[in-house]
This record gives structure tokens, C-alpha cells and sequence, in this order.
């Protein structure tokens, strides 16, 4: 299966309680198969990406004021860790490890994450100088290195995560990668994917061994999250412009199916804005919108039919095809 360190604990094997997606300073909670709206728990400011320990007890949250860490056995706030101003989770497969994006271009190593009492900022790692770095990321040659986006930089960095995280310029290209944000990587690990957001919204596809971008992807409007299904034969592109879905095949680098649910936002009088994007095991794609709402959209059959089901505090949608 695809490791998604937005939700890890999908691989390696405890059973999903929950869906989520954020709210004005706030978590919204989702039964997982039904997609009822359960309850909002209060966070901090400007929450962003959320994800999941590999113990699936532990969901982490990145706000203004720091990482919240919400236990799903209570679904309350037990822990804030203090680290500024954070944006993006990344949950590492070895349980103890996540990789913490903050707002000013830095990588925080946080360790000990699946214990209350001892998770803890192991290290800073600076990566530019510019602004923030992109979102998710993810593994070559075994696991060794991660690699992730540069986002107000047009460049993708290595990490190598069994030399103390020293970090490494693999490539920067201004043409080819404009603000490059979430990143995936294929089953043999010979491309990488990375979601580059306006003007032109595109996924720029990168040859790995020869550090160089090949080729864009012209997806849908504000590509900015990557999932990948579980067999990793396609990347799903979030488009947070459009509220759609872009499935792009790895054996063809082209897009294969495009799927919107803009028209169910405007049902239910919301707005979506939806970037935060991960596959569930049954290649069940979810998306949680960023405009306030606390909207949750769930995409099926994403080769053909893309079902779609909109959930938020306020109402449902369900079983719609656009």
C-alpha cells in the first residue's frame, strides 16, 4: 500500500476511526464510513494539514500557535506542542518520527510523537531562507532520504534521515517547478510528482536519477495536494480553485479522469476550497476543504463514475456524480 504520512496508520494496519477536516480554529470529526458530522473540537488559530499516528491513537493538527494533538479515544486536545507557527504534518513509518513544516522556510524534527509526555522538537532544520517549504513529501532509495517541495523556492530538497537530516539541494528549476507543494513518488521510485499551484496549475513530473524535471501535467485550477491510490499506479491532484480532482496515470503521465463536486459546495451554500487530500484503503479518495467550513468531500470509482459525497457541520450530500 501507498504510505501517506497525512495517514500512516492506513499501511501498517490499525483500523481508521475517524475523517477529518478543519474548521475556523477548529477540527472538524467525521464518522468514517457514514461521513455523519460527530463533533468540532476547539484549536488553535489558522489550523492547516492534520495527520494521524501510525497507532492511529494520536491526530495531529498544525496551527498558528503550535502542533495540537488530539486523542481520538476522547476526541479532546491533550497536548500543544510549542513550535511556532506550523503549516504541515508529515508522520514518518518508524512510529516515533514526524517532520513538521513551519511558516518561516524550517523543517521541525519532532520525535517520541506516539508519547504524551515526551514528544518533544528534536531538531530545526533550515531549508531556505524565502518564505515556507512545501507540504507532503516522500521516500527513495529505501527510505533513506524524503524528499519535499520548496514552495516559494522552485526546487526539490532531499533529507537524509539516517545521517543526523542533512539536507541536500536536488534540484531547482524556476521554469518548471512554480510554487511546488505536495510531492509523491512512483512504485519504483524512478519519478517524482509535485503539485505546482497559480498561475498555471500543473504537476511537474521529475526524473529522480537524473535530478531534472521532464515534463508538466496540466491538471485542474490550484493544484496543490498529492495522494496517490494504493497500488500507486495513479496520483490524485487536489484542485482548490475548481474543487476537483485531477487522476493522473503513471504509465502515461497523462490525466485520465477529472471529477468536480463545485456543484455540491453550491447546494449546500458553501464555500469548499478543498486541498488536503489523502486515499483511504479502498481507494476512496478524501479531501477536506481550507475556506472555514469544515467541509469534508469523499471521491469514488475515481477512474470512472467519481462519485462524490460532501459532508460538513451543517448538512450532507451523498451519492451525487457530477
Amino acid at each position: 500500500m501507498h504510505f501517506d504520512p497525512l495517514r500512516p496508520n492506513r499501511v501498517f494496519g490499525p483500523p481508521d476511526r475517524y475523517e477529518f477536516a478543519h474548521g475556523t480554529n477548529s477540527l472538524c470529526v467525521y464518522e468514517i464510513d457514514s461521513l455523519d458530522f460527530i463533533k468540532e473540537i476547539p484549536v488553535g488559530e489558522r489550523p492547516d494539514c492534520h495527520g494521524t499516528s501510525v497507532n492511529n491513537r494520536y491526530l495531529y493538527i498544525a496551527c498558528a500557535d503550535g502542533l495540537h494533538c488530539i486523542d481520538q479515544d476522547v476526541l479532546e486536545v491533550v497536548k500543544v506542542v510549542d513550535t511556532g507557527h506550523v503549516f504541515a504534518v508529515n508522520v514518518m513509518p518508524d512510529a516515533s518520527t514526524m517532520l513538521l513544516h513551519d511558516a518561516f522556510g524550517a523543517i521541525l524534527v519532532l520525535t517520541d510523537i506516539q508519547d504524551m509526555t515526551r514528544i518533544r522538537v528534536h531538531a530545526r532544520l533550515e531549508m531556505h531562507d524565502k518564505g515556507t517549504v512545501g507540504g507532503k513529501g516522500h521516500f527513495i532509495e529505501g527510505g533513506r532520504f524524503y524528499l519535499v517541495n520548496g514552495w516559494d523556492v522552485p526546487a526539490i530538497y532531499a533529507i537524509d534521515l539516517t545521517n543526523d537530516y542533512s539536507v541536500d539541494l536536488l534540484l531547482e528549476d524556476p521554469s518548471m517547478l512554480h510554487r511546488p507543494d505536495d510531492l509523491v513518488i512512483t512504485a519504483d521510485k524512478t519519478k517524482a510528482y509535485s503539485a505546482c499551484y497559480h498561475p498555471e496549475s500543473y504537476v511537474a513530473v521529475t526524473d529522480v536519477a537524473a535530478r531534472k524535471v521532464i515534463g508538466k501535467i496540466r491538471t485542474g485550477s490550484g493544484t496543490c495536494g498529492l495522494t496517490m491510490t494504493n497500488d500507486e499506479r495513479y496520483v490524485v491532484a487536489s484542485n482548490d480553485q475548481d474543487d476537483s480532482i485531477s487522476v493522473i496515470d503513471t504509465v502515461s503521465d497523462c490525466v485520465v479522469a477529472t471529477h468536480s463536486a463545485r456543484a455540491g459546495f453550491e447546494r449546500l451554500g458553501i464555500t469548499g476550497y478543498i486541498q488536503g487530500i489523502s486515499a483511504g484503503r479502498d481507494d476512496s479518495i478524501y479531501v477536506y476543504g481550507c475556506s472555514g467550513s469544515g467541509a469534508l468531500v469523499r471521491f469514488r470509482d475515481i477512474t470512472s463514475s467519481g462519485e462524490w459525497t460532501i459532508s460538513s457541520p451543517g448538512g450532507k450530500l451523498s451519492g451525487e456524480k457530477n
